[in-house]
């Protein structure tokens, strides 16, 4: 055998070898009939620690064109002393591996919520098959097990439901908002403010609405619905906000994307409806003085989406005058806001944060009892609101009714 035949023997054996490698596999591939995924986890106060709820779909099952009659869905439900062990103690129930790298929804009880949520969070954040993707919300007045066990219409996966739902919500509403796992990691460990997170709650009969009746309605018997934000201090929640705080909080944090406001005629009875196209919102530091002066800024762009008004929408005075009522509406709300964050003694807004960054002197005067002392501050609040279009039409045909 010559040199040169031999090296092309073990060329082409060293080939083979590395394509029989790469055939090998993953060693952690898991066929689907072997698993469930869990597409909601809902976490409740139990007496000794936990209880653990998730809603779990079979993957067969949805890929069937035709079904096989079952509910799409299934809700295990156990109990720990931790959330970890608790999700283990599942697999006494559940014949497959649950498998939560799709989850969708991430649900608190109220009651847990107010005990703290740290130690939930911190569970998965830590857990390597949890994505960081899902949206966080908070069971209103309900344990969040109930809230996963509905039926709902239209979506075959509650999960995706309550998940379309908030994030539809969250870009046309202001008084709604998203909030994923690394964003309330974040507000947690920030100095000077603490998490707010949307709520979700049921509306009408519980009973029904976990029964197929909920869906063969024209008129559900029973709903979820997003309701307010919960407020927290660390990481326990302590109050909750109104529609009009909810929206005011997502003005200063500035993630109203699109939403609809209601102000006053310019000149007689009746209400306008403003469009908001797209809203900014800055916060500034005075540092003039010892005592330093936050001011908020936000700007607002806006159409008119409807009238009840005689007014001539075509008249830029009334317009300038429709801006000038908005602007003072704007700013009532922003100032509610600001109270319950000083009624609550908890700095949702981030009034804190704001001074750490650009006065950290003043900042560390004020940390020790910051919460206590945030009123010592003066806030300020400077809204321009600008009215671009008036629609299709600049009057109304309403005027030209006649009797």
């Amino acid at each position: 055998m010559t040199v040169i035949h031999a090296a092309y023997i073990w060329r082409t054996a060293a080939l083979w070898l590395m394509v029989t490698l790469a055939l090998t596999g993953c060693w952690d591939r898991r066929e689907v009939n072997d698993m469930v995924i869990a597409v909601a986890m809902g976490v409740d106060q139990a007496e000794a620690g936990y209880t653990v709820s998730v809603q779990v779909v079979d993957p067969a099952e949805i890929a069937s064109k035709k079904g096989s009659g079952h509910a799409p869905v299934t809700v295990y439900k156990e109990q720990g002393k931790t959330v970890f062990e608790a999700i283990r103690r599942m697999t006494t129930t559940s014949a497959r591996k649950i498998y939560f790298s799709h989850l969708r929804m991430f649900l608190i009880g109220e009651e847990a919520a107010r005990k703290g949520i740290g130690h939930a969070v911190e569970f998965i954040s830590r857990d390597h098959e949890f994505r960081t993707d899902f949206y966080i919300a908070i069971a209103r007045e309900i344990r969040a097990e109930e809230i996963l066990k509905d039926y709902p219409a239209i979506e075959k996966i509650p999960a995706n439901k309550m998940f379309s739902s908030l994030e539809m919500s969250s870009k046309s509403w202001a008084a709604t908002g998203t909030v994923k796992l690394d964003e309330l990691i974040s507000d947690m460990m920030t100095a000077g403010k603490t998490p707010v997170i949307t709520g979700i709650r049921y509306l009408g009969d519980i009973k029904e609405g976990k029964t197929r009746k909920n869906v063969q309605a024209t008129e559900s018997p029973a709903q979820l619905k997003y309701d307010g934000m919960a407020v927290f201090r660390k990481d326990k929640l302590i109050g909750w906000l109104n529609e009009e705080e909810s929206k005011g909080y997502n003005y200063i944090k500035g993630s109203v994307r699109s939403t609809v406001g209601v102000i006053p005629c310019p000149s007689e009875e009746g209400n306008l409806a403003l469009e908001n196209m797209r809203t900014s919102s800055r916060i500034h530091v005075g540092k003039g003085s010892r005592t330093p002066q936050i001011d908020i800024h936000i700007k607002a762009i806006a159409n008119v989406g409807e009238t009840q008004c005689k007014d001539n929408l075509g008249d830029p005075a009334v317009i300038r005058a429709a801006e000038k009522i908005g602007e003072k509406e704007w700013k009532l709300i922003l100032e509610k806001t600001l109270k319950k964050a000083y009624d609550l003694k908890t700095d949702f807004i981030g009034l804190g944060a704001a001074l750490h960054r650009s006065a950290p002197g003043a900042w560390a005067r004020l940390k020790s009892h910051w919460p206590e002392r945030m009123d010592s501050v003066p806030v300020h609040f400077h809204v321009d609101v600008k009215l671009r279009t008036s629609g299709k039409t600049k009057g109304t045909f309403l005027e030209k009714v006649k009797e």
